[in-house]
């Protein structure tokens, strides 16, 4: 059976992962990139931290597995009634199973100015070139005051705007600079992460306030200028924004409504078994499925579609999908986390420990022992082009 499957994030390595080695599989994987980004750890990228982090070469995955063809490409089209897919490249790529996990793109819903003048973390180098323009910003400010905004007051805010105090902190302590700044979240809704419980981000909310980032809720952003954020009621000056309060499906699916049914958010409806017809399979961020959108979905999903896929060749009935309820965990600054599993609420270091746990069981789960090692400890170095940064 030939699987293509596109998208080298979560869901794509880990259902090639699960086919590696078996011998009635033959496995393409396409990615656009030559890298897995770890996209939950992109702010600790944007705020000092070693990108070796968050970006791990695809080869280093799949080094032993005969089985399995990565290739760099981005998948432009598809002809389902031919089974095939073709590339930039114009490279074209047969298959019985196509898996898509080619997750999402930044969603600026329109609003003016925000594509030119803010910065988002969506990739490793969108990360980095935020961190350079946040130690540009701070060293040429002349002591006047800077005002620093994120935008989005979902998981990647919350970590990014506290993550965000220290590391300004750092690098004014290190070039002994006395400028003044502030750290502004905006949110559009009443509260923080608004689909968590209340008494869980009431204590995120706590702690947001007490590192000093003011939180604006119930405010929605109307445009961006080169040096002002226009809110419904007055404006922010800042030279440096961070947009982490939207994403949007992957288009390729939009180009296809006769295969690809869209819900909510553009997302792709699927079946019980993830598919949106015979042989095509939808998962992770793209797909409309309860908990779509975080990591441990995707991991989920792949399992599920490559489970039944093998059940398949061994002449067994398929099973159906059932959604698993994902664990969160929100860093909220320095060893500090708030973690919601099931009905267990923990906060503080422990929660910020069990954290950095989950990310060292995640590394282990795609990596050999070595290398996930070396993933996992890049997550505590301070990596700086800045050479008084460094010391």
């Amino acid at each position: 059976m030939r699987v293509v499957i596109v998208g080298g994030g979560f869901g794509g390595v880990r259902a090639a992962l699960n086919l590696a080695n078996l011998p009635n599989f033959d496995v393409v994987l396409v990615s656009k990139q030559p890298y897995f980004e770890y996209h939950s750890a992109l702010y600790r990228s944007a705020t000092g931290r070693s990108p070796l982090e968050v970006a791990i070469s695809l080869t280093d995955f799949f080094a032993k597995d005969n089985n399995i063809t990565v290739v760099q490409d981005e998948i432009i089209h598809f002809d389902p009634q031919k089974k095939l897919v073709a590339g930039f490249a114009q490279a074209v790529y047969h298959y019985d199973v196509l898996i898509l996990a080619v997750g999402v793109v930044t969603q600026y819903f329109g609003i003016k100015g925000l594509a030119d003048f803010s910065h988002s973390v969506n990739t490793l180098k969108e990360a980095l070139s935020l961190k350079s323009a946040l130690h540009k910003d701070l060293l040429s400010s002349h002591h006047s005051e800077r005002n620093y905004v994120v935008i989005g007051g979902g998981a990647t805010g919350v970590e990014l705007s506290t993550e965000l105090v220290g590391y300004l902190k750092h690098i004014r302590r290190r070039h002994n600079v006395k400028t003044k700044f502030n750290v502004d979240l905006i949110e559009a809704s009443p509260r923080l992460l608004s689909s968590l419980p209340t008494d869980f981000t009431d204590k995120i909310e706590q702690r947001v306030k007490r590192l000093g980032v003011r939180a604006h809720l119930n405010t929605g952003v109307k445009s961006e200028t080169v040096d002002e954020i226009e809110l419904p009621r007055g404006e922010i000056k800042s030279h440096t924004v961070m947009w982490t309060a939207g994403v949007t499906n992957n288009p390729l699916f939009a180009k296809y409504p006769k295969v690809f049914q869209l819900g909510k958010g553009g997302k792709v409806i699927v079946d019980q078994y993830l598919e949106t017809q015979p042989g095509i399979y939808v998962l992770g961020d793209s797909a409309a499925t309860e908990y779509s959108g975080m990591a441990q979905t995707a991991v989920y999903d792949a399992n599920f579609v490559t489970s039944n896929l093998k059940r398949t060749l061994n002449h067994q009935s398929r099973l159906s999908y059932q959604p698993k309820k994902p664990i969160y965990a929100i860093p909220t600054g320095p060893h500090w986390a708030a973690v919601l599993w099931g009905n267990v609420k923990i906060y503080g270091y422990a929660g910020w420990v069990l954290r950095r746990l989950a990310d060292l069981r995640l590394y282990l789960s795609f990596l050999p022992l070595a290398k996930a090692l070396t993933a996992w400890r890049a997550g505590f170095i301070i990596e700086e082009t800045c050479s008084i940064c460094k010391k």
